[in-house]
């Protein structure tokens, strides 16, 4: 098997500074004042960290100890967090009030300070946001944010994804700058898979090599990396990988979701071994057409709807049932996939700083299924890739 090596090593980024999360909190604070909210509770490890700047490599891979950021309408921040963490906040947020507990304690995780806090917000909406909506996780028990509503009677607790939603989906040229790298180290490893594969490998094998170029390439993370295989293409985009091993006459393909300095790329792209089925080919022009239009189309005032639709156009005239689809691409930041999607109905409203997917598939033969993603960033004018377009033709590695 092809043995991973170190590709050339790019200077660290500077760190977000202090204006950058200042301009968050001015702009989120609007955007409360419009959603009627006293104050945003924020448990997540991206909406956490996207507000407080605070950066761990502890809390988020443990449920044991909840994590908690309050964010009033007027006032200063409020972090409560365990107290093993107190120096990792000191040494990476800006948010200076801080209030620990000694964690775990199962009976009662830092609710009396949590309720302390928000007890303080000065109100004017009577209501207090926290993460319910949509493509929302909480960072802490639901049985706890549930006390924690009882012992603020009379202070209403409402959603605040909408809030955050809006205020993630433009994107900071530092924001940019950091998806732009991790593209550009995922695209050296895509660049290499000629000299990662070793025919008869196993998926499992192909993807364990891909992920170590990652991290040597400058990826911190590599949490999502799927692989697809078979004779003339393959029928899964997101499982394996598996023991199944790559032969001669196999399109597969790899779509990774890998991090740098807490934000993501998001991408695949398709090799062929020994040669390109025809059925293959054709389909992959198409989708190769498709997500032209679709990069076209990623245009400030278009919608996420509209980007959909001018892939699904070139699919449609192409021959394609598009069956029940669900989307074909969306947002990218702090998580792989974030708002909005490029689907019917998405009416999101595309600005500059927008970052988009753009993924077009076309299922072809018995089952089989092909997939092409590129991620953009969308400006005044044209939108900007942040990957390098994929190939117009399948990638054939030698048998």
């Amino acid at each position: 098997m092809a043995k991973a090596k170190p590709t050339k090593r790019m200077g660290e980024l500077p760190p977000f500074n202090r204006a950058e999360f200042e301009g968050r909190l001015e702009r989120a604070r609007g955007l409360m004042s419009k959603a009627r909210l006293d104050a945003m509770l924020l448990t997540s490890e991206a909406n956490l960290e996207y507000m407080s700047g605070f950066s761990t490599q502890f809390a988020w891979n443990t449920p044991t100890r909840p994590w908690y950021l309050v964010i009033p309408r007027i006032g200063r921040a409020v972090a409560v967090i365990p107290e093993t963490g107190l120096t990792n906040w000191i040494a990476t947020s800006w948010v200076e009030d801080v209030r620990t507990w000694p964690s775990p304690r199962p009976e009662n995780e830092g609710l009396d300070l949590l309720a302390d806090a928000l007890m303080d917000v000065r109100r004017r909406f009577g209501r207090f946001g926290a993460e319910l909506g949509a493509e929302s996780r909480l960072g802490m028990p639901v049985g706890d944010l549930l006390r924690l509503k009882r012992t603020l009677a009379g202070f209403q607790l409402a959603d605040c994804m909408g809030v955050m939603r809006s205020l993630r989906l433009i994107k900071s040229a530092a924001e940019i700058a950091r998806i732009r790298r991790m593209c550009g180290i995922a695209g050296d490893v895509f660049d290499a898979m000629p000299k990662l594969l070793t025919v008869g490998d196993t998926e499992r094998d192909l993807v364990r090599t891909f992920q170590a170029a990652m991290m040597l390439g400058g990826a911190d993370k590599t949490p999502y990396t799927s692989i697809g295989s078979g004779p003339g293409g393959y029928d899964s985009i997101i499982m394996g990988p598996t023991t199944r091993r790559i032969r001669k006459g196999d399109v597969f393909l790899i779509d990774t979701g890998s991090r740098y300095d807490s934000y993501f790329c998001d991408f695949d792209r398709n090799y062929a071994v020994g040669h390109v089925p025809d059925a293959a080919k054709r389909v992959h022009e198409l989708l190769w057409l498709a997500t032209e239009a679709g990069i076209d189309a990623a245009r400030p005032g278009n919608t996420a709807a509209d980007v959909f639709a001018a892939q699904a156009k070139v699919l449609v005239d192409g021959g394609i049932d598009l069956g029940n689809v669900g989307r074909f691409g969306h947002g990218l930041g702090r998580v792989m996939t974030e708002p909005p999607s490029n689907k019917p109905g998405d009416l999101t409203v595309l600005r500059p700083g927008t970052v988009l997917t753009i993924e077009p598939s076309a299922m072809y033969g018995r089952g089989k299924i092909l997939v092409h993603e590129e991620n953009l960033v969308v400006t005044e004018d044209k939108p900007i890739l942040l990957t390098r377009r994929a190939p117009r033709e399948i990638p054939v590695i030698r048998a």
